[in-house]
């Protein structure tokens, strides 16, 4: 059952494959608008390619839940003698969340905000040269 749970990437492997196959035979036109890719398939390459990248995200999203609750640690034993019991462990958790080119950052603790703010700050810079590197190609 493990297989499963990399079924969605490979998916999307393929089709990112077949579509860079359809676009150099010109079966497929990539653009961007603002900053979102636009994907148009005009032939049947374009069209597995899409298709293949829709069904990567649906089969994700689909096993998800069951590879996660495969990944969890059985329940370990009762404290042993003379050991202080384990009191539960914090979970720390942060995230950036981008609206246009600005991130926003947050996190449950000082820490995790400000790697979360690193991490904000790396992928704008990383955004900007992209766009310097589309813009000077172009």
């Amino acid at each position: 059952m493990r297989f499963v749970g990399f079924l969605g990437p490979a998916l999307f492997l393929a089709g990112v494959v077949v579509l860079v196959v359809g676009v150099l035979r010109g079966e497929a036109n990539v653009s961007l608008v603002l900053i979102f890719p636009v994907i148009m398939a005009t032939g049947a390459l374009g069209g597995v390619g899409i298709f293949l990248l829709i069904a990567a995200f649906v089969v994700s999203f689909l096993v998800w839940p069951w590879a996660a609750v495969e990944r969890t640690p059985p329940p370990s034993p009762g404290p042993t003698e003379g050991a202080p019991p384990a009191g539960p462990r914090a979970n720390r958790w942060g995230g950036v969340a981008f609206v246009g080119p600005i991130p926003i950052v947050f996190g449950s603790d000082p820490r995790m905000t400000r790697a979360m703010l690193i991490l904000g700050i790396g992928l704008f810079i990383a955004l900007l040269v992209l766009i310097g590197l589309v813009w000077a190609f172009a």
